[in-house]
């Protein structure tokens, strides 16, 4: 089959879990022999990748990555089997009018659009190809409708309801699109984990207390708060796309904090990671970062909403926040009481059975969850779909 992707995020680096698992997605299915092509932006305003072309370039050079100009503003290259075409157009209607353009010339039988921030992916895969276009849907406050949306719009939501077949990644995404939007999903689990074998890096008596992509909507205020409670114990943050400089340089001020650069491979960072701290406060659809930390046996101290509880595999410790909000002047973070969070932290800190069970026990979870993973499920909609055209 020929499929393409669209997303409203930069492709390579990706160290968001959305977009690292639309990559290895588009991966998975060109080792199966697909063609694939991914058109994502080149450029991002956050600090997880480049934001000029030339560290554009840079990005590529480092990783040996030949990179062609077809036109202006079009950066065309090839990684593990997937063509991509990273585009960088200031203007939206140039942006779209490629999109259209580009997915009629390739003539895909399917076409996924992932998560369209700026309203204008879904447009152009409709008049492009509109019987083949299919919804991924990463990030619920991208939905034009519902209470968590930040933008809503009923003319929107006519048009997420004519796609030919919408995908989730968690059951918490499936009831809210059903109950808010009247519309059915399938639920699919991306393929973001990898083949294994996946090494045992726990450790009771060394490594950090790992915050990924510290920030507002991620909790940054409990881990800031545990940071302080627990002066003797070392702490290490990992800015993505959502931690601003100003919160990096607050960190740097904490005397237990050390800061982790965000690398390609998240085993990197759970390697120095003896428990992992995910304290969102705002729904996540998912959490891939909390399967793949309980992989490797990493105890995984997580948000009791969204879909992190299901990311936790019934496994200890899912516990309370308060949620936050967006408001007119951005979002907002309630205090936090993290009494429950300070004692779970304490128990794992301290009594080395307690964090030997739960990481047996999260280790078991994560591989029975990773071994129901597989690329074929995404083909099998495919060709299902397909038949009923």
């Amino acid at each position: 089959m020929r499929i393409a992707l669209i997303q409203d995020d930069i492709y390579l680096p990706s160290f968001g879990g959305g977009t690292k698992a639309n990559r290895c997605l588009l991966e998975g299915l060109a080792r199966h022999g697909h063609e694939c092509l991914v058109i994502s932006r080149a450029l991002t305003r956050s600090s997880d990748g480049p934001r000029t072309v030339q560290e554009f370039a840079e990005e590529m050079n480092t990783r040996g990555t030949i990179v062609q100009e077809p036109e202006p503003n079009v950066f065309s290259y090839r990684h593990e089997g997937v063509q991509v075409e990273a585009v960088n157009f200031s203007d939206v209607d140039a942006h779209r009018d490629y999109l259209v353009r580009r997915i009629r010339s390739m003539n895909p039988d399917w076409v996924f659009v992932t998560d369209d921030k700026r309203r204008i992916m879904l447009r152009a895969a409709m008049e492009a190809a509109p019987s083949r276009v299919m919804l991924l849907l990463q990030t619920i406050i991208q939905l034009p409708f519902g209470p968590l949306s930040v933008d809503k719009s009923p003319e929107y939501t006519k048009l997420v309801k004519s796609a030919r077949a919408i995908i989730v990644i968690s059951d918490f995404m499936k009831r809210y699109i059903h109950d808010h939007g009247d519309l059915d999903a399938h639920l699919l689990t991306m393929p973001v984990y990898g083949a294994g074998p996946f090494p045992d890096l726990s450790g009771f008596d060394s490594g950090f207390v790992t915050m990924i992509n510290p920030c507002e909507l991620k909790g940054v205020s409990i881990f800031m708060g545990l940071v302080r409670e627990f002066p003797d114990v070392d702490f290490a943050a990992v800015p993505t796309w959502g931690a601003d400089q100003g919160l990096v340089d607050r960190l740097r001020t904490l005397p237990n904090v050390r800061i982790l650069k965000p690398v390609n491979d998240i085993e990197d960072i759970l390697r120095q990671t003896r428990i992992l701290l995910v304290p969102s406060l705002w729904p996540e659809t998912f959490g891939y970062v909390v399967p793949e930390a309980m992989l490797r046996g990493i105890p995984v101290l997580a948000s009791d909403i969204g879909g992190l509880p299901e990311a936790k595999l019934g496994v200890d410790y899912v516990l309370p926040v308060v949620p936050g909000e967006f408001r007119r002047e951005g979002f907002f973070s309630p205090p936090q009481d993290i009494a429950q969070w300070s004692q779970a932290l304490r128990a794992l800190l301290s009594d080395e059975d307690t964090y030997r069970r739960c990481s047996r026990q999260s280790r078991q979870a994560a591989h029975d969850f990773v071994a129901r993973v597989s690329v074929p499920r995404f083909e099998d909609l495919m060709n299902q779909l397909a038949e009923d055209r």
